[in-house]
This record gives structure tokens, sequence and C-alpha cells, in this order.
């Protein structure tokens, strides 16, 4: 099964820090967080103070690192098949999905194989006017990549 990934991070540089992770499996069950303790505002780009956290939903989204690490690979084990990471931006998006799993890899969870997904502006702005999406939001990018990728 394919988990579509997707995250929001402080800046576009290497050393980026994680703000919000999604994976949506191909029945659009979905994991989302938004971490609290891994960053600080003064580390995001303007970009990200005007564009991306504006987006964030908190609530339940609301968790530390370590408590999403646990969930994450607790959800990722729970689908009960074979999964494999589908990504539109796998460079940027698969070290931070690394870092969370690295402790407790999930079995069923492909480790060295990515399925790539490609985006054209007018699939993605159709589905985001159909859905009213939310641009910069990882869980809503998920949905998108799903969507392009399986239909809707």
């Amino acid at each position: 099964m394919r988990l579509f990934l997707d995250t929001e991070f402080t800046c576009l540089e290497p050393d980026n820090k994680l703000i919000s992770i999604a994976l949506v499996d191909e029945d659009e069950n979905y994991f989302y967080a938004e971490l609290t303790d891994t960053y600080e505002l003064s580390d995001c780009s303007d970009f990200v103070k005007t564009d991306v956290l504006p987006l964030c939903r908190g609530g339940n989204y609301r968790m530390t690192f370590s408590e999403c690490q646990l969930k994450l690979g607790n959800w990722i084990e729970a689908r009960n098949v074979p999964c494999i990471i589908a990504s539109d931006a796998p460079s940027w998006d698969m070290p931070h999905l690394i870092r969370l799993l690295e402790p407790l890899w999930p079995d069923n969870l492909e480790r060295d194989m990515i399925f790539p997904v490609r985006i054209l502006s007018e699939q993605e702005s159709a589905i985001v006017a159909k859905f009213n999406y939310d641009v910069h939001n990882a869980l809503d990018d998920a949905l998108v990549m799903k969507k392009v990728t399986l239909g809707y």
C-alpha cells in the first residue's frame, strides 16, 4: 500500500526543522501531527510564518516529537500490509520521516524504495478547488498527492 507523505518545515535550508507531517493511505485513512518541540518561531522563514503556520490545525494534532514517533510507527504498523512511501519531494520529506522512525522502523514499511509522485499545477489547482484544501498544509498536500495518483 502506498503511503502519501508530506511535511512542512521551517525553511528551505538543509538544516530545516519539522513543523508537521502527514501520511495518507490509499483508502484516505491518515496520520497527521504538528510538532510542538522541534522548532522556535525564530527558526521559520517569512514564507513559513505567513503561508504555513496559519494553516496548522492545532488541537489533538499537536504533539511532541517522541509522541509523534510512537503514534506514527503504530499507525503505519496498523495498516497490516506491506507499505511504500509515495512522495513528490522525497529529498525534503524523507529525512524527517527517517528521523521519526529510525529507532523503531515499522516492519511493514519499505525502507529503501520510494514511489515518485508528479503533480502538475493544473491537477493540484483542480483538486484544491474541488475539495477546498489548503496548499502548504501537510495533510491537505498529502491528500492532493493521493488523489492525483489514484483518482477521486
